[in-house]
């Protein structure tokens, strides 16, 4: 809740966003107007998005964004975007709020959401950018134009590293760096590793500390080094000692923790283990993200002792520290990246022991990667290889992960029904101990079939546990997902108002997200659900409203003419199930290809 004094620091601080907003809206044409003065007055408002904007501004003609980005230089989600992070730069510098009470001020969803809009705007997370704001403000600096720093600073690493830098500039960025990294590590000015400094000067000689141009901002490295040292004095490296390694490895740049790594001396993999089962949480929400932690697994292996190790069990580690890092990259939709890691994994895997357990991930990893290339046979032989191997070990808490793939590849072949014996089969197999992650996956795919298949009571009974499970393991995009099943689930049971309420609000959470496919599938949705009470001026609406989804998805000829079609069949008052029924498969079959 705002109080006063958290409303005024706000108004402060967007003080000179408001007023851009209000030189364009005396610049801009008269049709824009509304929409200007509606952000300059919902500005921070957590609902406002384009459709809202359009909305509440009364307009209906899909030419106007365009309209929008050709008189203000940005499109209005971009416009919204760049005026709350410019505000946010304001409370990073000059307010003591905290960077979550930043994120609910400014009106994003979650820490996380503000996080990575702020990075991949501005090239720093909110935590570094306060950090320098500060350092500039004791010194008495003003703050640069972030556009101008940015930019700069790249132009003069790309310079740096392919020696370009006159004298006088390699000078002054090692004396920059110097002053950024007062540390002993860089020759004395004028001087590189190799001579003299010059248009013949090598990248390593002026390579700067890796946190230069790191995605976390420059955390002093020598302090991290200390505290790791003092962690590793230990005889053996416990679990909760890798956990504290890998808090430190944190604040780092991905870049930085693969030096800070490198220094490392390992008598155990327990912090190989830590981070391969640590890449697969992270690789749920950023795939990329996730592949550099399995890679920085893989890396603890170059410098584990091999003396307190048997060659064989190394081999082992190493087989499954690249069957971790396929899986990775399976999540990041890199095939062809995961075909190379299995193959290594299964390189090593026979200068091992071939222990059943590793054997078992393999076959269950690839089967991911088949499923999503839409090889189903080639997928259901894999997880029939993953069960033996997981049954020979006798590991039933593996078991509900092999039968909740088993029943995708059924979905996704097209029979929800054939899915849900292995669901139910999974839900007897879960207890106390199963990770958080699969027992969400095991109900939401449970009531998402139950759905599909006209069974909304029993739908409607898991929901509730669903939701819970959602509340403590998911993410905000499996939150939207189990408000379109909420939709589903309440217009086959007749509830048509709360369903259209539920519909309408996954929608736009997906168009907010710029998930095209998806948001063009509940649109089919709203559509049956109009059309079985013979809205026919709301389906009217909704299909011109999906206008701008069509040339979003042009490359994906088969839904493209599907949507076409169902559009056409609208206008002339022709719309019929099989229309939509069509429709909804050409999507879906276009989701799962862009999945893979």
């Amino acid at each position: 809740m705002l109080t006063g004094q958290t409303h005024r620091i706000l108004e402060a601080a967007a003080a000179e966003s408001v007023e851009r907003i209000r030189s364009d809206h005396s610049k801009a044409p008269q049709r824009l107007k509304p929409l200007l003065a509606y952000i300059e007055e919902h500005l921070f408002d957590p609902a406002l998005d384009v459709n809202q904007l359009k909305r509440n501004c009364g307009v209906r003609d899909n030419s106007v964004p365009i309209q929008f980005h050709s008189a203000v230089g940005r499109p209005p989600h971009g416009y919204i975007e760049d005026r709350r992070l410019e505000t946010a730069c304001k409370l990073l510098g000059d307010s003591n709020l905290k960077i979550w009470q930043i994120s609910e001020l400014l009106g994003y969803s979650s820490i996380q959401v503000f996080s990575r809009a702020f990075s991949r705007w501005s090239g720093q997370r909110p935590t570094s950018y306060r950090k320098k704001a500060r350092q500039r403000k004791e010194m008495g600096e003003s703050a640069p134009k972030l556009e101008e720093s940015l930019t700069a600073r790249t132009e003069t690493l790309r310079r740096a590293l392919a020696g370009e830098l006159s004298l006088d500039e390699a000078n002054a960025l090692i004396a920059r760096l110097r002053q950024m990294y007062p540390e002993p590590d860089l020759p004395p000015a004028g001087h590189s590793a190799g001579g003299s400094v010059g248009s013949g000067m090598s990248p390593a000689s002026i390579s700067p500390p890796m946190g230069m141009a790191g995605d976390q901002g420059s955390v002093d490295l020598w302090e991290t080094k200390t505290k790791l040292e003092v962690l590793l004095n230990e005889q053996e490296l416990n679990a909760e000692q890798a956990d504290q390694i890998w808090n430190e490895l944190q604040k780092h740049s991905w870049l930085e923790q693969s030096a800070l790594v490198r220094d490392l001396r390992l008598t155990t993999p327990s912090l190989f283990h830590l981070l391969r089962t640590r890449s697969r949480l992270i690789g749920r929400e950023e795939p990329r993200r996730g592949v550099q932690v399995a890679d920085l697994a893989l890396k603890t292996l170059d410098v584990l002792d091999s003396t307190s190790l048997k060659a064989q069990d190394l081999s082992n580690l190493k087989a499954q520290g690249w069957a971790w890092l396929a899986s990775a990259r399976c999540l990041a939709n890199d095939h062809r990246g995961a075909e190379q890691a299995f193959d290594t994994a299964e390189r090593f895997l026979q200068l091992g022991d071939r222990d059943p357990v590793i054997q078992g991930d393999i076959a269950l990893f690839k089967a991911s990667l088949r499923r999503d290339q839409r090889r189903f046979m080639e997928a259901w032989d894999l997880l029939e290889q993953a069960s033996e191997f997981y049954r020979r070990q006798d590991r039933t808490d593996l078991m509900a992960t092999v039968l909740i793939a088993k029943a995708t590849v059924r979905y996704e072949e097209g029979d929800p029904a054939a899915s849900i014996p292995f669901l139910e089969e999974a839900q007897g197999s879960i207890n106390e101990q199963t990770d958080g992650f699969i027992k969400l996956s095991l109900f939401h795919n449970l009531v998402t079939a139950y759905a599909e298949t006209g069974r909304y009571s029993q739908a409607l009974e898991l929901l509730s546990q669903t939701r819970e499970l959602s509340a403590k393991y998911g993410r905000g995009y499996h939150r939207i997902r189990l408000r379109w099943l909420e939709g589903v689930i309440l217009r086959g049971r007749g509830q048509f108002e709360q369903a259209e309420a539920a519909l309408v609000e996954a929608r736009e959470s997906f168009t907010r997200i710029n998930d095209t496919v998806t948001a063009a599938l509940v649109c089919l949705d709203i559509a049956q659900l109009y059309y079985r009470q013979n809205r026919f001026g709301d389906l009217e609406d909704l299909a011109t409203s999906m206008v701008p989804l069509f040339s979003a998805l042009q490359h994906h000829r088969e839904a493209y003419v599907s949507l076409q079609l169902f559009h056409r069949a609208v206008q002339e008052r022709k719309l019929n199930s099989m229309v939509l029924d069509k429709a909804r498969k050409s999507l879906q079959r276009t989701q799962t290809t862009a999945m893979a």
